[in-house]
């Protein structure tokens, strides 16, 4: 009710929220000069492409000339529906650890394994 309210009778915009964030915090002039962005979400899955958060990012990222990665728990998008939201390539933990429960409890160890593999594959090439 108060969003109709705001949107009748003050109106506001509907805006989505991850467009917001990143323009409170000023991403588009942080992004620029950067050699690569590395966005993350619990699941990237066809939800992801409706408006959550990595999507966003990715786009914001594109604008300012920066690839992007993806770091999740689990993936279901293959990589052409990747590369057609703007996501370079996706790193799950899955992909290192399959059963779900020893993902979460080995998520720290599991995080700096595709960490290194990201910065082999898309950071060193680029400074060679």
């Amino acid at each position: 009710g108060v969003g109709f309210a705001a949107l009748a009778f003050l109106h506001a915009e509907v805006q989505p929220g991850i467009d917001y964030l990143l323009d409170l915090l000023g991403f588009g002039a942080q992004a620029e000069g950067a050699r690569l962005v590395i966005t993350g979400e619990g699941s990237l899955d066809e939800q992801s492409l409706h408006g959550k958060a990595p999507i966003g990012v990715a786009q914001a990222a594109a604008r300012a000339g920066v690839p992007v990665v993806a770091v999740c728990g689990r993936r279901t998008l293959d990589d052409a529906e990747l590369k057609a939201a703007g996501i370079q390539a996706a790193y799950a933990l899955t992909d290192l650890e399959p059963d779900p429960a020893r993902c979460m409890a080995e998520a720290g160890p599991l995080l700096e394994r595709l960490a290194a593999r990201i910065a082999a594959e898309h950071l060193h090439e680029a400074a060679g």
